[in-house]
C-alpha cells in the first residue's frame, strides 16, 4: 500500500515530496556527524585530552554548514530546473512539516530546511511563506523532560543521594577521594540550609546527560523540596587530574551561580544526548532568566538559536512602548561599526560601516574573519559571542532619527528601505554590557579597584588562551552584570603567537624622544608593551588600582613566556565560576 505521505498528484509534487525527503536526509546526517562528535567528550575527557577538545569543538562548528551545503547541492540536481520554483517550495515545506512531525528534535530539522532554502534561493529571497519561523500551525508538540532527568530519593540523607549521584555515570578514570567531596558539598549545603530549602527535607533531580566544555565536566540539576515543591539548581563540576583522577571541584547552587556557567562569553558545551530540545527546556525551568535562544546557543545549536532569537526579538517589538526607539548605543562611536539598541533591550546591533574612520586602515572581509575567526576560538568567559545576520528587517518606525541618519551616511551599503521595513544585510548581535570606560566614572573605590582587577585579569586569560585584543582601550571592554569584564571590539584580534613583541630601542637623541612620530621602524605585527599604559592614562586611580595586579604586563618578558608555553602545548585551567567556590583552589 502506498504511504500517504509520499502520495503526488502532479509532478510538481513528486519533485516536492523528494525535496522534502532530500532535507530530512541532511538533517539526519548532520544530527548523526554533530552527536558523534559530542558523544566522544567523556573520552576526551578522561584522557585528559584537551587538545582533542579544542580541535573537536571546532570540528563541530562546521558540520552543520558543511550539510546543508551539501544537502543543497544534492537537491539542485534533484529538482533539476525546477529548484528554484517557488511554489514547489512551498509544497516542499508542507510535506517536510509531515515527514518530522513526529521527530524528537523537529525544532532543529525545520531550522535546517530553512538553511538549505536559504542557501539555495539567498538570503534576501526568504519569504516566511517558504520557512519555518512564526507560523504556530508548524510548532511540534512540546515534550515532557521526565524522560532526561533521574530522581533520588533522599529519605537516608541528602548527602547519600549526592553520593548516589556520582555513582550513578559511569567514568573510566576513578574518583581521586569521593568521601572527601561528599564532605566539601556537605559544607556548602549547610551554608544554604533554611536559607533557600531545607536541605532534609528534599530530593535529588539531574540530567541524564553530562555536560563536557573545556577541561571540565559538569552534572546539571536541582534541589527539590518535598513539600511545597520549591527548588534550587545546581552544578557539580567534575575536573580530571590525570595524575590522581577525578574530583569534584565545586558545588555551584542558586539561579545567579548557575547563570555564569550558561553566559555569553564561554565556549559551546557538549551534552551527549540525542534529545537537546529536552535539554533546553529543562534549562529554561532551571534558569528562567535566559532566553531559549541563549540556551540553545549554550550547547551547541548555533543556527538554532539564531531561529530562537528571530521569535524573541519580533516578540521583544511588539512589546516596545510606542514612544521607544532604536537609538545609539552608549559608550564612544566606532571607526568600524555603528551600534545601537533601545533602552530596554538587553542586545545590541553592530553594522560595519562602508567606510572606516581614520585611523582603521582595514577591509570589510578582514573584520568579518576576526568575527568568524573569535566564533571558532575558546572564549574562556572573556569574549562576547555574536549572532549573525544576513537581511534582518526591523520595524523603520522605530528608528531615532538619529540612527536612521547615520545608517543612511555610513552604512548605506548594508542598508534596505523596503515601505515599511528596514532591512539589514549583515548585522551582528550582541549582549548589551556597560563600556568599561563609563563603568568606572561611577565606581565606588572598592568598585574601580575590583573592575580594574578584572580588567587586567580579562587581558590575562585571553592571552593565555592564545588570543591577543589588539586595541586594549577601556572602551573595547564592557562590564555584564556579574562585575565580569569582557573584550568586544574584533577588528584588531589576533592569535597571541602571531605577535612579535618587542621593547622600545633608545632613542638617537632628544628630538626623536619628543617627536609624535616613532624614531623606529613598525612591523604590522609588532606589540611594544611599554606603551600599554597609555590606554590607562585618562584615569589615574583606575591605572594605580590597575598597577597594583597587573603591572607584569607592561614587560615583555610576560608575554613571550606565555608564548613559549602556547607553543610548548601548555593549555591554561580557566574556571566558569569563582575561585572562591572551588573546594581544590590550589590546583
Amino acid at each position: 500500500m502506498l504511504d500517504k505521505k509520499y502520495s503526488a498528484k502532479t509532478m510538481n509534487d513528486v519533485i516536492a515530496i523528494k525535496i522534502a525527503r532530500a532535507i530530512v536526509g541532511g538533517f539526519e546526517s548532520m544530527f548523526a556527524d554533530f552527536l558523534n562528535i559530542t558523544l566522544a567528550a567523556q573520552s576526551r575527557f578522561e584522557r585528559a585530552a584537551w587538545h582533542e577538545v579544542q580541535q573537536a569543538m571546532k570540528l563541530r562548528l562546521k558540520v552543520y554548514e558543511s550539510k546543508a551545503d551539501e544537502t543543497a547541492k544534492a537537491i539542485k540536481q534533484i529538482a533539476f530546473n525546477e529548484y528554484l520554483d517557488n511554489f514547489i517550495w512551498k509544497s516542499a515545506k508542507k510535506h517536510f512539516a509531515l515527514l518530522i512531525i513526529n521527530y524528537e528534535n523537529a525544532l532543529i530539522a525545520q531550522t535546517f530546511f530553512n538553511s538549505v532554502f536559504g542557501n539555495i534561493k539567498g538570503d534576501q529571497n526568504k519569504r516566511e511563506v517558504h520557512l519555518f519561523i512564526l507560523q504556530p500551525q508548524f510548532q511540534p508538540l512540546k515534550r515532557p523532560t521526565n524522560d532526561i532527568l533521574c530522581q533520588l530519593d533522599s529519605c537516608t540523607g541528602v548527602l547519600n543521594a549526592f553520593e548516589q549521584l556520582l555513582d550513578y555515570f559511569k567514568f573510566r578514570t576513578p574518583f581521586e577521594n569521593i568521601v572527601r567531596d561528599i564532605g566539601y558539598i556537605n559544607t556548602v549545603l549547610k551554608k544554604f540550609d533554611g536559607d533557600l530549602l531545607s536541605i532534609e527535607n528534599c530530593h535529588v533531580e539531574f540530567g541524564k546527560s553530562l555536560f563536557f566544555r573545556n577541561k571540565a565536566c559538569y552534572i546539571i540539576g536541582r534541589l527539590i523540596d518535598d513539600d511545597d515543591k520549591r527548588s534550587v539548581p545546581f552544578a557539580l563540576p567534575i575536573l580530571n587530574d590525570d595524575q590522581a583522577g577525578l574530583y569534584v571541584d565545586a558545588f555551584i547552587i542558586g539561579e545567579g551561580q548557575l547563570s555564569m556557567l550558561f553566559g555569553f562569553a564561554r565556549a559551546y558545551f557538549m551534552v551527549d544526548t540525542d534529545q537537546p530540545v529536552r535539554y533546553v527546556d529543562y534549562l529554561c525551568e532551571l534558569l528562567p532568566n535566559k532566553q531559549r535562544f541563549e540556551l540553545f546557543n549554550a550547547i551547541g545549536f548555533i543556527k538554532h538559536a539564531k531561529t530562537e532569537f528571530f521569535r524573541y526579538k519580533v516578540d521583544s517589538t511588539k512589546e516596545m512602548s510606542v514612544n521607544e526607539k532604536y537609538i545609539s548605543a552608549p559608550g564612544i562611536k566606532g571607526m568600524v561599526m555603528l551600534v545601537f539598541t533601545t533602552v530596554n533591550s538587553k542586545y545590541v546591533y553592530k553594522v560595519i560601516k562602508d567606510k572606516f574612520t581614520p585611523p582603521k586602515d582595514i577591509t570589510r572581509n578582514v573584520v568579518m574573519e576576526k568575527y568568524h575567526f573569535v566564533k571558532n576560538a575558546d572564549r574562556i568567559g572573556r569574549l562576547v559571542d555574536t549572532q549573525e545576520f544576513r537581511y534582518l528587517a526591523f520595524d523603520l518606525s522605530r528608528f531615532s532619527d538619529e540612527v536612521l541618519m547615520e545608517l543612511k551616511a555610513h552604512a548605506s551599503d548594508s542598508l534596505i528601505i523596503n515601505g515599511n521595513a528596514l532591512i539589514l544585510k549583515h548585522v551582528y548581535v550582541e549582549r548589551k554590557m556597560i563600556p568599561l570606560n563609563l563603568y568606572i566614572k561611577n565606581a565606588s573605590d572598592n568598585q574601580l579597584e575590583q573592575v580594574m582587577m578584572e580588567y587586567g585579569q580579562a587581558i590575562k586569560q585571553l592571552a593565555a588562551a592564545n588570543i591577543f585584543p589588539g586595541d586594549m582601550l577601556m572602551k573595547n571592554f564592557g562590564v555584564t552584570r556579574w562585575g565580569r569584564v569582557v573584550f568586544y571590539d574584533y577588528d584588531e584580534i589576533c592569535p597571541l603567537i602571531e605577535c612579535d613583541f618587542k621593547t622600545i630601542p633608545e632613542a638617537d637623541n632628544a628630538y626623536d624622544e619628543l617627536s609624535n612620530e616613532p624614531w623606529f621602524d613598525i612591523e604590522p605585527n609588532d606589540v611594544f608593551p611599554e606603551q600599554f599604559p597609555v590606554f590607562l592614562s585618562s584615569n589615574i586611580k583606575a591605572k594605580r588600582y590597575f598597577e597594583k595586579y597587573h603591572k607584569d604586563l607592561y614587560h615583555i618578558n610576560f608575554w613571550q613566556k606565555l608564548q613559549h608555553n602556547i607553543n610548548q602545548g601548555d593549555i591554561e585551567n580557566v574556571f566558569p565560576y569563582k575561585e572562591k567556590w572551588r573546594f581544590n583552589a590550589n590546583r
